[in-house]
């Protein structure tokens, strides 16, 4: 395991596609604090805090992921890497778990870059913080949970399928339809109960009169059963997650580690056992 650790690092410092997934991250928590900065300079009575930005490169994060494992791990099936790993004696759980940690920690860095980012240029910008530091030490460590969560599902993908382009592809469509179902899921997920209806009379003279309002119920509402599935996938999804965390508004702080660490570990096992089984010829 040390032996593969050592390769696949030396292979993580020298790779592109990981330098450019940092370049990119941090470029992320620069836009991120030069847009809330312009508004705070623009609207009147919005005051800007650093931890209201401090989590929305997080979404981002898995089209990185994606983009990142397909090409890193496919380029070991391309060059013939892990064939020639499996020649030298290395096991297949051992080399499974040794592309884990390797993703795992370069999807960590991209993601304390963005949160270093936003801190060191955002501080001096705006200097505000809303949340107490415990707050802030929970929603990081519920994003790194998170990020560890994203890595085992995308080298899950990377791992079962041998072609680096369609590897990357496949991952890339992936993240979108995770993204895609956060939103809509989201949407869905606030809209109100009711929703306020205004009414108004003319009078003889042509002129409106003072209307009334009246509140109405709206039809597409979720409840019962159907919300419940709602907001378990919100939960449950790691692009929901980080939904959240950018937003600052989680369900519950209680249930968003459990998935993500039944997300690691589920991939995690089911990626050892077809990979055992892996046709690699």
């Amino acid at each position: 395991m040390r032996n593969l650790l050592s390769a696949n690092f030396l292979r993580l410092r020298k790779s592109f596609v990981f330098w450019l997934g940092m370049v990119f991250m941090f470029g992320m928590s620069l836009v991120a604090v030069s847009t809330m900065y312009r508004k705070g300079q623009t609207i009147d009575g919005y005051q800007p805090h650093i931890d209201n930005i401090l989590f929305s490169g997080a979404q981002f994060l898995p089209i990185v992921a994606a983009v990142f494992i397909g090409l890193f791990i496919g380029t070991e099936y391309s060059d013939g890497t892990i064939r020639n790993k499996i020649v030298a004696g290395q096991s297949r759980t051992a080399i499974y778990l040794a592309n884990l940690i390797t993703c795992a920690v370069a999807l960590v860095l991209m993601h304390l870059v963005t949160l270093l980012g936003i801190i060191a240029v955002g501080f001096p910008l705006v200097g505000n913080v809303e949340q107490p530091p415990q707050t802030l030490l929970l929603f990081t460590g519920l994003s790194l949970l998170t990020v560890l969560a994203v890595s085992a599902l995308f080298l899950l993908l990377a791992m079962l399928v041998s072609k680096k382009s369609v590897a990357a592809v496949a991952a890339l469509l992936l993240s979108f339809g995770l993204l895609m179902a956060t939103m809509t899921i989201n949407f869905r997920l606030q809209d109100p109960e009711y929703y306020p209806v205004y009414s108004a009379t003319m009078g003889v003279d042509g002129a409106v009169q003072e209307g009334t309002q009246e509140l109405q119920r709206n039809p597409n509402y979720l409840e019962g059963t159907k919300r419940e599935v709602y907001v378990f996938l919100n939960d449950f999804l790691p692009s929901g997650q980080f939904l959240q965390l950018a937003q600052q508004e989680l369900t519950s702080p209680v249930r968003l580690p459990l998935y993500s660490l039944a997300i690691l570990v589920g991939a995690t096992v089911c990626g050892v056992v077809c990979f055992g089984r892996k046709d690699l010829k």
